[in-house]
């Protein structure tokens, strides 16, 4: 299959599709062992929790951006030593996410910015920077502000326009308005949200240990700024190669809604896979499948020369 002239590539499920469900934590899959993790001091910003692989030595570094409500640990656990066959790995935590800094308000600009001192901190010259759901905003924000640090842009179950991937004025409000209820409110919004299933056994113990990390203002934070996020107008002048993960059962930001992302970028290769918005925890081994190819790809694709590399304020 080809999307816009370049390869597609698509991995079926089996069984029937499933449609919108309440998550059950008992069938997410995460690593028995966590990839190392250390702490940075980034000058002037504060201080960011990462997870890191050293990867073959030479290998190009990729940058893990995880998803709303999500962490490096709950997002990337098992794509880490995936990748780190091919590439060096980084995956840090979000500002307002798990251990990730604190912050008076979420910023997606702030947060790509901390993204860049990651990168000039820890010397890795160009990365692939991929994000996934709200991450995916974010490494937008990244390859946009900062091209001269980017050498690929991968995008996961994400959209270049929130608000028609089910957003709007009504959720606008409702998520701001919810910004100024007391913090055991927000909390309870948040779980209602989630409406998980299996919380409190065994695994589920631990996920909600690292959702009980975040900070709910800064979520709902998050969200306001997702809905009126839209790059339309700038991100196909973004001069590295990209790829599209493609979740075709998503429900939360839906195939058509990640296809106008495709046709919005400039001639991605797009790796589509039968899985929902959980895909990346659900069924990992398909999932890292496609995020190693998305990620090898935009090492041998040529640099799209449409747009200045120069660096955007």
């Amino acid at each position: 299959m080809s999307w816009n002239g370049r390869p597609t590539t698509r991995r079926r499920q089996a069984g029937k599709r499933a449609g919108l469900e309440r998550l059950d934590f008992a069938e997410l899959h995460f690593a028995a062992e966590m990839p190392a993790g250390r702490r940075l001091d980034l000058p002037g910003r504060g201080t960011i929790f990462v997870r890191e692989a050293s990867g073959p030595s030479g290998a190009p570094t990729v940058l893990l951006v995880h998803g709303l409500l999500a962490s490096a640990d709950l997002n990337w656990s098992l794509a880490v030593p995936e990748l780190a066959a091919h590439f060096r790995v980084v995956a840090p935590d979000l500002r307002g996410h798990g251990d990730g800094i604190p912050t008076d308000r979420f910023d997606g600009a702030q947060c790509a910015d901390d993204l860049a001192a990651i990168v000039e901190l820890l010397e890795l010259g160009r990365v692939i920077v991929v994000g996934y759901s709200l991450g995916g905003l974010v490494a937008q924000l990244f390859a946009h502000r900062h091209p001269e640090l980017v050498r690929g842009l991968v995008l996961c179950a994400t959209a270049h326009n929130f608000a028609s991937a089910g957003g709007g004025m009504a959720m606008r409000l409702l998520t701001r308005a919810a910004q100024f209820a007391p913090e055991r409110v927000r909390r309870a919004a948040m779980m209602a949200v989630l409406a998980p299933r299996s919380a409190y056994d065994g695994q589920g113990r631990w996920v909600m240990e690292q959702v009980a990390k975040h900070d709910t203002r800064a979520i709902l934070q998050a969200a306001t700024e997702a809905i009126a996020f839209d790059s339309s107008d700038w991100l196909r002048g973004v001069a590295s190669p990209s790829a599209v993960v493609l979740t075709t059962q998503d429900q939360v930001v839906s195939p058509d809604i990640q296809r106008q992302l495709c046709r919005v970028l400039a001639n991605p290769a797009v790796h589509e896979i039968d899985g929902d918005h959980f895909v990346c925890v659900k069924r990992p081994e398909v999932f890292n499948e496609a995020l190693v190819a998305a990620c090898a790809g935009c090492v041998s694709a040529p640099r799209y020369a449409g747009s200045s590399p120069a660096k955007r304020g």
